[in-house]
């Protein structure tokens, strides 16, 4: 039977679909568009339906590979699978003991309080997710690959696994720190995996705490959540391949407009060393609103106001820490402090259990020290930020301006505002024009042979 019989039976028409992946119409099968070895479904499947939503279901679904054992990706490789998708759990070789516990859980016990939650509000024990310590088998058989596991340990996992990446697949960080979709793509290059779509959020979309080894609680789910793309020129690419599972996504104007709409840096260093001696001392404890007082408040509204020169001095939109709170919780306030404790998700929560916790040794390297680095080059004065990081250091002993991501790291030394935002678009330092004069200039003239 030819597929337009078989689709006329179906009471399909091809404008009605819509489908997550790109696709074509092949001699005997439907393709993805990104992937000219990749069939979605044979016209002899297609017979052997009985549906649209059948159809629907078949092709529209995906393979995601959820990269990190945390909360957040557990949660989101929950909601995944609930939409019908086939999910890859997998992790570095140091979480091998929480692999090997979810290996023989029954599956994610789930109670989630969140109404925009796939399914709602439920109890449920979500089966049917893949759990893996092979890295690289994972992300080979993945669509998109999202990282969710601390930015500190990105060389790590591309050492694991950038020779299996393809050029049609996405690497989705979540979140990517400030900058680290520029790292990522440089290290899949180097692996020769030229080509792959790499993205990064601001924050993780989905919230929850563990109950039990294998028991999660739903808190929250994120409204709207940035999305920065490197090459910003990709952008609308990745928003189309991911708008039916992420409709939350909203883009910015690069990949570091993303890194900076992160309202991290002023909720978890600086309430975390002003509340350093009870945390040292009762961690961990109830930590109502990262236990921000009206005074932490300033100082963190005194910070964001060196976060907002930058973003000013790189030309992109300039926002408050408030201003992302209430974007995505859909909360208000007169002030910082008003909002952040307005925010559900910061109620009864606990501190840090110490002063080595992530808050300090993965937001600082990865978010702070390239933040100043950037100001520097960018000739804008970060004393607080600056202060921060000192503070880092002393506490942990360590040098974290070393051990962070620098400019050089990031691919951004050297390079003055116009070329940083010329790089951020195209991927390049120069425009396509600039270098194909620049080839003509430097090509040898024909010589006629005498």
């Amino acid at each position: 039977m030819c597929s337009a019989i078989l689709i006329k039976r179906l009471g399909w028409r091809r404008p009605s679909l819509s489908i997550a992946r790109p696709w074509r119409l092949g001699s005997d099968c439907l393709q993805d568009s990104c992937s000219r070895s990749s069939v979605l479904i044979t016209w002899r499947q297609l017979a052997e339906l009985q549906t649209t939503r059948d159809l629907y279901l078949m092709i529209a679904s995906r393979t995601y590979a959820v990269i990190g054992t945390s909360e957040g990706a557990l949660a989101l490789a929950a909601e995944l699978r609930l939409a019908g998708h086939r999910v890859l759990l997998s992790d570095r070789q140091a979480c091998c003991e929480t692999i090997e516990s979810l290996v023989a859980a029954p599956g994610l016990d789930l109670d989630c309080q969140v109404e925009s939650f796939v399914g709602g509000k439920q109890q449920i024990l979500v089966t049917g997710i893949q759990v893996t310590g092979d890295l690289a088998s994972a992300t080979a058989e993945a669509d998109v690959i999202i990282l969710m596991t601390p930015q500190t340990a990105y060389e790590e996992l591309l050492g694991a696994f950038a020779g299996a990446l393809r050029h049609d697949q996405i690497i989705l960080l979540s979140p990517g720190g400030l900058g680290g979709s520029l790292l990522v793509n440089r290290l899949a290059a180097n692996a020769g995996a030229n080509g792959i779509l790499v993205g990064q959020t601001a924050s993780m979309p989905i919230g929850g705490r563990t109950t039990s080894p294998y028991g999660l609680r739903i808190l929250s789910k994120k409204r709207l959540l940035p999305v920065g793309v490197f090459p910003a020129r990709r952008t609308q690419e990745l928003l189309d391949r991911l708008k039916r599972d992420f409709p939350q996504l909203i883009p910015t104007a690069n990949a570091l407009e993303c890194g900076l709409a992160s309202a991290a840096p002023g909720l978890h260093p600086i309430p975390m060393i002003m509340n350093a001696a009870r945390i040292e001392a009762e961690g961990p404890y109830i930590y109502d609103g990262y236990e921000i007082t009206p005074t932490i408040a300033r100082v963190i509204e005194a910070v964001d106001a060196e976060r907002q020169q930058i973003l000013r001095a790189l030309g992109v939109k300039v926002t408050t820490f408030a201003d992302l709170l209430e974007e995505s919780y859909g909360v208000t306030g007169s002030n910082f402090y008003e909002v952040v404790h307005n925010v559900p998700a910061y109620r009864r929560v606990k501190s840090p259990p110490d002063l080595g916790y992530r808050y300090l040794s993965e937001d600082i390297p990865t978010q702070l020290v390239p933040a100043v680095a950037l100001a520097r080059g960018l000739g804008v004065e970060t004393p607080l930020l600056e202060a921060v990081v000192a503070f880092a250091n002393a506490m942990h002993g360590c040098n974290y301006w070393e051990s962070g991501w620098s400019l050089e790291k990031l691919g951004l030394s050297g390079l003055e505002a116009g070329a940083i935002s010329t790089l951020l678009l195209t991927g390049h330092t120069r425009s396509r024009r600039d270098a194909t004069t620049a080839s003509k200039l430097t090509r040898p003239a024909n010589r006629r042979s005498v």
